[in-house]
C-alpha cells in the first residue's frame, strides 16, 4: 500500500525528541507518582478490579464488605458529581446473598450506563420519553458479566440516547468531572467513568459507537478500549444495517480491561479467540503517527504537545514511529457513516413516539435527537439512503485495513482540544445547528474506529495546563486488541498513572 509519509523535523524518526510541554503529568511536568502499575492499600478504593477479586477469594475482603463500601461511596460523593441516577442497592445484597460464584471479578461491585439491557431495571437512554422503561428480558452480554462474578450496585448517567460527547440532559442534569467540577466527564459513558476516576468502583460499564468509552477516559484520567466489531456479545437486541456500536468498559489499570474484555466474547464471532493478554511483549512495533482529524482539523496545541510527548515515548521504548498522512478520504466516509446513524435515529424516535403515545416529539427528546431525525427525512426514503452508504463504508473499512496491513499501530489525539466546561454540550442552550458544529470539531479523530470496526484505545498520558487529563487514542488492525493491551502495559510501566488521584475521590 503506498502511504504518504513524512520523517518528523525533516530527519530521521530516530531523532524524535519529547514534546517539553511542561504540563502536569506530561514527560517533563512536575506530577510525581509511584511506581506500581496496580493499587496497592488496604481499602477496597485500593485496588483495581482483579485485586479487589483476589482479596474477596482470600477472604481478606467479604463480598458483603465491597458492596456496602461502594454504597457508601455513592452516598458520599454522587451529590457533587450527578453520576449514579438508578441506586441498585437491595438487587446488590440481594445478589451476595444468592452467592457470588467463582467467576473472575466474583464480588466485585459494578456499575452499567443507561442504556444497557437488564431485566427488571429502569433504564432510560437519558432520555425522557424512556423515563419509566424497564426490559423484560437481558441481552447475552449482560449475562455474561454477571457470570463473570460482577455485582450490580447501580445504573450511571448519559447523554440522551447516546449521541453526544457529554453527559448533559434535560432528565437528568449534568455529570461532573471528579478532576474539576466545573468540567465535563466527557460522553456519552461520563457518569461510570466520573464513577471510576473519584475511585466509586474500580471498574464500570459503557459502550462505543463514536468514542463514547475513548472521550470519557480521556477526560478522566482511565484507560479504556473500544473492542473489535463483532468481539464481544451484543448488548440489546436486532441488527443495524452497518454495525458501529460496541459494549465496552471503563478502568484504572491495562490488566482490568485485559482481563475484562476476555470474559463477554462472542463463541460466533468470526475472529480468533482473544486470551488474557498480562503484560508487554518484546515485539517492537511500527507506530504510524497522524495530528490531522476527519475534516481536516488540526490539535489545539497542548494536545498535540501531549501526542508528541506520546510518540517520543514509544520511540524512547524501541518502537519505529513516522507521521503519516492517512490514505482515506474521510469526509465522504464520515458523512455515510451519518446518513445511516442518522436512520437509525430516526426511527427510534418514531417507533418510541407512536408506542408512547406521544403528542408531540418535544415532550420527549432533546433538540439534537429532534435535528438529526430531521437530517434523516430530508434526505429522502431511507432504504436508497443506506443502500448508497453501505459500499463507501465498506470501502473505508477496507482502505483502513491494508493500511494497518503495514503498520501496527495508529497514534492520534482522542479529542482535538482540552475538556471543556459544563453546559457546553447543553442541549437547552445550543440550537441544533450550533452542536453539530461543536461535535465536527471535537470529536475528529474517535468514530473512523467505529465506523470501520477497528480497536481503539485511550491511554491517560497528560494532564492539561489546568490539571485535566488528556488521553492518547492508539488504535490497531480489526482483531489487534492484543497488540494494543501489550503497548499500553509498556506505557503503563513507563508513565504510572494509578495513583494520581482527581479532587474528588471517595477513599
Amino acid at each position: 500500500m503506498k502511504v504518504t509519509r513524512r520523517s518528523l523535523f525533516g530527519r530521521s524518526v530516530s531523532a524524535f525528541a519529547l514534546a517539553a510541554s511542561g504540563t502536569p503529568g506530561s514527560g517533563s511536568g512536575s506530577m510525581t507518582v509511584r511506581a506500581e502499575s496496580t493499587p496497592t492499600g488496604t481499602s477496597p478504593s485500593s485496588f483495581d478490579a482483579i485485586g479487589l477479586a483476589e482479596q474477596i477469594r482470600g477472604k481478606r475482603i467479604t463480598p458483603d464488605e465491597a458492596v456496602e463500601d461502594t454504597i457508601h461511596k455513592i452516598e458520599a460523593v454522587n451529590p457533587r458529581l450527578n453520576a449514579v441516577i438508578n441506586k441498585l442497592y437491595d438487587r446488590a445484597r440481594q445478589r451476595i446473598k444468592n452467592g457470588i460464584g467463582d467467576g473472575p471479578f466474583s464480588g466485585v461491585p459494578f456499575l452499567v450506563k443507561d442504556n444497557a439491557t437488564i431485566a427488571g431495571i429502569r433504564l432510560t437512554r437519558g432520555s425522557r420519553a424512556f423515563r419509566d422503561y424497564v426490559p423484560d428480558r437481558t441481552a447475552p452480554f449482560f449475562t455474561a458479566i454477571e457470570r463473570a462474578g460482577f455485582v450490580l450496585v447501580g445504573v450511571t448517567n448519559m447523554p440522551e440516547l447516546g449521541i453526544i460527547d457529554g453527559t448533559e440532559n434535560v432528565l437528568y442534569g449534568p455529570t461532573h468531572n471528579p478532576w474539576n467540577l466545573d468540567y465535563s466527564p466527557g460522553g456519552s459513558s461520563g457518569g461510570s467513568a466520573a464513577c471510576v476516576a473519584a475511585g466509586v468502583v474500580p471498574m464500570a460499564h459503557g459502550t462505543d459507537g463514536g468514542g463514547s468509552i475513548r472521550i470519557p477516559a480521556s477526560q478522566c484520567a482511565l484507560f479504556s478500549m473500544k473492542p473489535s466489531r463483532g468481539r464481544l456479545l451484543p448488548g440489546g437486541f436486532g441488527t443495524p444495517p452497518w454495525p458501529r456500536l460496541v459494549e465496552a468498559g471503563l478502568s484504572r489499570t491495562v490488566r482490568d480491561t485485559a482481563m475484562y474484555l476476555t470474559i463477554a466474547q462472542d463463541p460466533g464471532a468470526t475472529l480468533p479467540r482473544l486470551d488474557f493478554v498480562s503484560g508487554k511483549s518484546p515485539r517492537r512495533l511500527k507506530i504510524a503517527l497522524t495530528f490531522e482529524g476527519f475534516a481536516g482539523q488540526m490539535p489545539d496545541p497542548q494536545v498535540r504537545d501531549a501526542i508528541s510527548d506520546t510518540a517520543g515515548l514509544c520511540h524512547e521504548l524501541g518502537h519505529m514511529v513516522s507521521e503519516v498522512k492517512l490514505p482515506l478520504d474521510q469526509p465522504k466516509l464520515h458523512a455515510a457513516a451519518k446518513q445511516v446513524a442518522s436512520i437509525g435515529v430516526a426511527r427510534l424516535v418514531d417507533a418510541t413516539a407512536k408506542a408512547r403515545g406521544l403528542a408531540r416529539l418535544e415532550d420527549g427528546f432533546e433538540s439534537r435527537a429532534l435535528g438529526v431525525r430531521e437530517d434523516a427525512l430530508r434526505n429522502g426514503p431511507f432504504d436508497v439512503q443506506i443502500a448508497a452508504a453501505l459500499p463507501i463504508l465498506k470501502a473505508g473499512t477496507e482502505a483502513l485495513d491494508r493500511f494497518f496491513q503495514e503498520w501496527d499501530v495508529l497514534l492520534t489525539p482522542v479529542v482535538r482540544t482540552t475538556v471543556y466546561k459544563i453546559g457546553m454540550r447543553d442541549q437547552t442552550r445550543f440550537s441544533y445547528p450550533e452542536l453539530e458544529s461543536i461535535l465536527r470539531d471535537y470529536v475528529a479523530y474517535t468514530a473512523l474506529h467505529n465506523i470501520c470496526g477497528t480497536p481503539a484505545a485511550s491511554v491517560p498520558l497528560h494532564w492539561d495546563s489546568h490539571g485535566l487529563p488528556m488521553g492518547s487514542q492508539l488504535s490497531a488492525r480489526i482483531g489487534g486488541e492484543a497488540t494494543l493491551l501489550s503497548l499500553a502495559y509498556e506505557l503503563e510501566e513507563a508513565r504510572p498513572w494509578v495513583h494520581k488521584k482527581p479532587a474528588v475521590f471517595a477513599d
